[in-house]
């Protein structure tokens, strides 16, 4: 991931609450920039994402750096830089993991700008195991909440994918409670 100047500003394989703090004390746009080796193990989202309109195609790290306002020999710094970290496993942002590596100005990349949003909330009303909405005074009888609703479910940091099942999960652990209990 580079800021609109070109440099990378965290470890892109951090959470999503690390990597959004450093979008918001750099310089935005964002974007995610991906090699050709990186861009051939997800062809399928790469095709999908630039017939949407949603990630470029570039012929070059060149081409990238003109579209970005920056010089070609500053991409090429910074793709050197990233792969001195990768070849010593020694990153200032505290990466470890490394794929698709070198990462030279003359092949083709898939880009996509990419920015912070509120998407899933972390937060909801208290529940206990069984699904009840729960408060100082105890579960509230016939009352539930699942998916988003709920919170505490993931605590601090949701992860990746992960909404869904609990909407399901969750749902699930409801509806049987619900059957199996007589409330009114």
């Amino acid at each position: 991931m580079l800021d609109a100047n070109g440099n990378r500003f965290c470890d892109e394989l951090g959470h999503r609450d690390y990597v959004t703090g450093l979008m918001w004390k750099n310089k935005a746009p964002f974007r995610l920039v991906l090699n050709s080796a990186a861009s051939k193990e997800i062809e399928w989202h790469c095709k999908h994402y630039v017939g949407r309109g949603l990630m470029k195609k570039y012929n070059s790290g060149a081409a990238l750096a003109a579209e970005m306002g920056i010089s070609a020999d500053h991409l090429k710094e910074t793709f050197a830089k990233y792969n001195e970290c990768a070849r010593t496993k020694k990153d200032p942002f505290g990466k470890k993991f490394f794929h698709n590596t070198p990462i030279e100005i003359a092949d083709n990349f898939h880009v996509a700008i990419v920015t912070p949003v509120l998407h899933f909330t972390m937060g909801g009303v208290q529940i206990n195991d069984e699904c009840e909405i729960f408060s100082d005074a105890g579960p509230i009888p016939g009352l539930f909440a699942a998916g988003e609703m709920a919170g505490g479910v993931h605590g601090a940091n949701r992860l990746g994918g992960s909404s869904l099942l609990g909407c399901v999960v969750f749902g699930r652990v409801a509806g049987n409670r619900y059957s199996k209990k007589k409330f009114f």
